[in-house]
């Protein structure tokens, strides 16, 4: 993980360590020197310390916080303020009234003709190809620092379709599945004819959100063609989705491997998704973290290798 990438999860971690610490000024002290240092992520910043403000009753300096990030052309989706708990006693104001406009028009505006990328990274001579679909409220920039261990980019070429179903500033989702099939498959398509994938093993991975698409987009039918998937940390909420798509689909030939860690709030659903797929016949290895969260492991790269040995069939099916 790139160093920019991992201080700015630190700094984030901190913040939140102290404010359990209802050690609010602290935090706030160490959110704003971090506006200098994250110029791209003021967004999240913002909102973190308007929150903090709101703690401590301080409506006005909350109000005050959210429009600088707004007059830096920055901005969010109007749902993710109007849904935060701590900003609800600012709804009945005319000044939040003014900032959620302010953000809608921009979301809006920003939605028009918003199209889906694709970032390639690692090694172009590498046996193993990893097209992976980053987390919901992410993007394929972000996403790609979270892969860049030198002995990731050096042993595997890589992948990172961006969503073209905007979230919020600089960030996307996978919410709607037929958009997402056809964003995926597009630039599985352009990988593919880009760097003649035929002659490696192909393996279909994400995060969360898009480790759970990751899955199912290849257990209908598998029409990408690929060896396998990887899920990392994936959002399953239940199994009726996945039951249905192993009854309707045939998934010959395909192989997955999931890692998430035992503390992440999507880890039950995850073993009962592991273990229907077992059931089914699909051969799918589960790697749990202990003590980890939503989150990517430390060792992120030995895992990898673990995963993908499994997939490609280097290690027998348990």
């Amino acid at each position: 993980m790139s160093n920019y990438f991992q201080d700015f999860i630190t700094t984030q971690k901190q913040a939140i360590s102290l404010v359990q610490n209802e050690q609010y000024e602290e935090s706030l002290s160490l959110l704003e020197s971090a506006k200098a240092k994250f110029p791209d992520r003021l967004d999240r910043i913002g909102h973190w310390k308007a929150g903090i403000f709101m703690l401590e009753g301080k409506e006005k300096e909350a109000l005050s916080e959210l429009n600088e990030v707004l007059d830096q052309k920055l901005w969010w989706n109007p749902a993710i303020l109007m849904n935060d708990e701590e900003l609800k006693p600012l709804q009945d104001s005319q000044e939040f009234t003014e900032i959620i406009k302010r953000c809608t028009e921009r979301y809006e505006k920003e939605k028009e003709g918003m199209d889906s990328i694709l970032q390639v990274k690692g090694n172009p001579q590498a046996d193993t190809a990893i097209c992976s679909l980053h987390w919901k409220g992410s993007n394929a920039k972000d996403y790609a620092l979270q892969w860049s261990d030198p002995d990731i980019l050096s042993k595997y070429l890589l992948g990172f379709v961006q969503s073209s179903q905007l979230f919020s500033f600089n960030s996307y989702t996978w919410d709607e599945w037929d958009i997402a099939e056809k964003d995926v498959t597009r630039h599985f398509h352009e990988f593919n004819k880009s760097y003649n994938l035929e002659k490696k093993e192909i393996i279909l991975s994400g995060s969360s959100q898009g480790g759970k698409v990751a899955v199912e987009l290849l257990l209908k039918n598998n029409h990408l063609g690929c060896k396998g998937f990887l899920a990392l940390v994936p959002s399953f909420t239940g199994t009726d989705d996945m039951k249905k798509i192993l009854e309707d689909n045939i998934h010959k030939n395909v192989r997955g491997c999931v890692i998430t860690g035992d503390q992440d709030p999507f880890y039950e659903q995850t073993v009962h998704v592991v273990n229907l797929l077992k059931e089914r016949g699909v051969p799918c290895k589960l790697i749990v973290n202990k003590g980890m969260g939503h989150e990517l492991p430390n060792d992120l790269s030995d895992q990898l290798n673990e995963a993908v040995d499994f997939i490609v069939n280097k290690e027998a099916a348990f």
